[in-house]
């Protein structure tokens, strides 16, 4: 006979915070690539948005290795 479910959920010690260790959040700048770039009058495809966000990180990237 199998034992009955007590309901708990059993986690693995340590590996919740190792996960957020782990992950580091990406800074998106997609809200100031709309404010400064994009003209009031017309939109920007989210696709468009993901490579503008991927560029101005690599500028960042290269500004903080080069200057700092």
């Amino acid at each position: 006979m199998p034992p009955a479910a007590s309901g708990k959920v059993i986690k693995k010690a340590g590996t919740e915070t190792t996960d957020k260790k782990k992950r580091r959040k990406k800074k998106k700048q997609s809200f100031s690539i709309y404010k400064v770039i994009v003209h009031p009058d017309t939109g920007i495809s989210s696709k468009v948005m993901s490579i503008m966000n991927s560029f101005v990180n690599d500028i960042v990237t290269v500004m903080k290795v080069t200057f700092g």
